[in-house]
């Protein structure tokens, strides 16, 4: 009953809201709004209406009010609709759950390259929210045009580019910004420098982040120390109007002080370590777009990402010991999209593209050679797909059909000889359906699958060690019998927008889907206590059933933001569930633009159910509560009209609480400052 109090309140909340009459004539400098007619560009390839693709999107704005002093990803992405930020608060441990599916199950791409750094104890990606302008999300099954791992979606990370950051008539600019959370007592200044003459544009950007122990709403303080710098450099060639090639470089470097697993608790298996994180990425982007050509338009991309991670051991039985792991991944695409007007009435966007990229894996440790659990392996990957968006214009409606289908193949190996070959086609087909402007039905039916990662099939060594006389020390047994995963999505949806719904220049937006996903050989790690192993094996038959619902409602000054999700999963075999699911989760935004003293005043909650549909080898977790308030101030007059200052709180209650898929609680009340201004 505690549970329900905070979320019957926020819906008087929002509910006075809608029926608020508000309007103010002055207009003044506001700060960027919530856009109900959002474009997304991964969920097709092309850009699509996010109301109208057959699909569950999000695109998170960086710079937004409340997301601008946001300290990792996990702040970003907090608020958005069936995302879980997961493993704790520790940076480099955090990564991200869609619909229940863990980061394994989900595609990271940055720029457009896929980040497949992998392990049980660090985080997938290493970004600086700074360097971000947004990050898209695609939810459920996509593996028909991007491949293996796509079972659950895609999280788009973009970064900023010098157009992102001159205004009309600009052709150069400097843009500083310092902030300060006093939950980790962090300090965060960033400089950027960007311009553009004639065929070249340019931007580089370096930000610092330097924080200490991490205060838990509890009192308690949480080891991890983070000295952090990351930076971006992007240059721009037009060859001419049609032909562009771009170089990227994005790096991190991070020293810092935490447990080996980033996402548990000190204990003698999980000693604190000097960790250092080096992040490099380099790539090449060529594009040939004129818009008198219909039928051609490539786009080419070529990259090379090596991620290293260093733990030396400061504390437990192997203090100095040094423990690395290291993933470099190079990789290549080719895409280009056709349009094809068949009449009036008909007209297709085709896409197809070829790719290929290959890691390679090496772990070492002083006093053992290989590191445990981290096998020397590399694989190969490539694959080729085809989608066909048909856009058809009736007297019953408006439809858009997307058949797609992509074939994978995939090969890898260890040093021990051991090896798996395997390939996949995976199949796709949705629809939406708008009989009118404001009312959209969709479904789709597709097929993804995710291959083992080399961790997963080649993983041998001592996984934790044992207490005499019991249990005995585990350790991890290889797997090269294990089997892709393939699950087969369902989803039906629908989506409603009217302007003048209450007032007569209000808008507003609603979207759901409910989807079942049925898996075949779901890939599941197994720790044997009593015999001392742990193995990743498959289970035959597992079920994913879940809903999600995203809506927007605007009146200005108002803007109001509802997103409500949940998850059950379970082992079809046994009836017992997985550790998939996630509770009943409401995540909510009211904000209001004060213009007469360029203000804007915010306020958001997360509110999720008790935890308690999981299996035999997890923790129930309880619900809990979570407030965030926020301030934006942009003044108009002379001198200061470039000027932001960001103040909030978040975890305004101090709440001690954890995510479905951690075992920590999470940051406690923290107060927050940004400052930015550009020159």
């Amino acid at each position: 009953m505690r549970q329900m109090l905070p979320l019957a309140c926020m819906g008087v909340l929002l509910s006075s809201t809608f029926l608020t009459p508000v309007a103010l004539a002055q207009e003044a400098r506001e700060a960027p709004s919530t856009s109900l007619d959002a474009v997304t560009v991964y969920a097709t390839r092309s850009p699509q209406s996010a109301f109208e693709v057959p699909a569950m999107t999000s695109n998170v704005d960086t710079d937004a009010p409340g997301n601008a002093m946001a300290g990792d990803v996990g702040d970003l992405l907090e608020f958005t609709p069936g995302v879980e930020v997961t493993d704790g608060p520790r940076r480099n441990g955090q990564t991200v759950s869609i619909r229940g599916f863990d980061d394994e199950a989900i595609i990271t791409m940055m720029d457009g390259r896929r980040q497949n750094f992998e392990s049980a104890h660090d985080g997938r990606f290493f970004i600086d929210p700074s360097l971000l302008k947004s990050v898209e999300i695609v939810k459920g099954a996509s593996s028909a045009i991007y491949g293996g791992g796509a079972i659950g979606g895609v999280v788009a990370f973009e970064t900023k580019d010098a157009a992102d950051m001159l205004m009309p008539g600009e052709t150069w600019g400097v843009y500083t910004a310092a902030g300060y959370r006093t939950a980790s007592k962090e300090y965060s200044p960033v400089i950027s420098a960007y311009g553009r003459t004639g065929p070249l544009d340019i931007i580089g950007i370096a930000a610092v982040r330097n924080s200490g122990d991490i205060e838990q709403g509890d009192g308690n303080e949480l080891i991890s120390e983070d000295n952090l710098l990351s930076g971006t450099f992007k240059l721009g060639y037009s060859v001419d109007d049609f032909n562009t090639v771009k170089f990227i470089y994005q790096g991190l470097h991070n020293d810092g002080t935490e447990p080996n697993n980033g996402g548990g608790a000190i204990s003698p298996s999980n000693p604190i370590v000097e960790k250092t994180v080096n992040d490099n990425q380099y790539a090449v982007k060529y594009e040939f777009d004129n818009p008198s050509n219909s039928w051609l338009k490539p786009k080419l991309h070529l990259y090379y990402n090596d991620t290293r991670v260093r733990e030396e051991d400061v504390t437990g039985t192997n203090a100095g010991r040094v423990q690395t792991r290291d993933l470099s991944t190079i990789g290549f695409t080719a895409d280009n999209q056709m349009s094809v007007d068949v009449s009036e009435t008909q007209n297709h966007t085709i896409s197809y593209g070829f790719e290929i990229y290959h890691d390679e894996q090496e772990g070492m440790t002083t006093n053992a050679g290989t590191r445990p659990g981290v096998p020397n392996a590399d694989a190969t990957n490539y694959g080729l797909y085809v989608q066909d968006e048909i856009a058809l214009d009736t007297g019953a409606g408006r439809f858009l059909i997307i058949p797609a289908a992509r074939f994978d193949s995939y090969r890898s190996s260890d040093d021990a000889g051991n090896s798996q070959s395997e390939h996949q086609i995976s199949p796709k087909i949705s629809m939406s359906y708008l009989p009118n402007d404001n009312l959209m039905f969709f479904g789709s039916v597709a097929q993804a699958f995710r291959a083992p990662n080399l961790t997963e099939i080649y993983a041998t060594g001592l996984h934790f060690p044992g207490s005499f006389p019991f249990p005995p020390d585990n350790f991890f047994i290889p797997n090269p019998d294990l089997r892709p995963e393939t699950v087969t999505t369902f989803e039906l949806g629908a989506g409603l927008k009217f302007d003048g719904v209450m007032a007569e220049k209000d808008r507003m937006q609603v979207k759901g889907s409910w989807f079942i996903s049925e898996g075949d050989d779901f890939i599941s790690q197994e720790v044997n206590v009593a015999a001392g192993t742990t193995q990743v094996v498959n289970v035959p038959n597992a079920r994913l059933t879940g809903f999600e619902v995203d809506g927007t409602y605007q009146l200005h000054p108002i803007t109001a933001k509802l997103g409500l999700s949940y998850v059950e999963a379970e082992n079809k075999d046994t009836g017992e569930y997985l550790s998939n699911n996630v509770p009943l989760t409401l995540v909510a935004d009211l904000s209001y633009s004060a213009t007469s003293i360029e203000s804007i005043f915010g306020v958001r909650g997360r509110f999720a159910a008790a935890n308690d549909k999981v299996g035999s080898a997890n923790t129930p977790t309880p619900g809990y509560s979570v407030y965030d308030v926020y301030y934006r101030w942009l003044p108009s007059g002379p001198g200061l009209d470039t000027l932001t200052v960001d103040l909030g709180v978040s975890n305004i209650f101090d709440k001690a609480y954890t995510t479905a898929f951690a075992t920590l609680l999470e940051e406690g009340r923290s107060y927050n400052v940004r400052v930015a201004y550009k020159w």
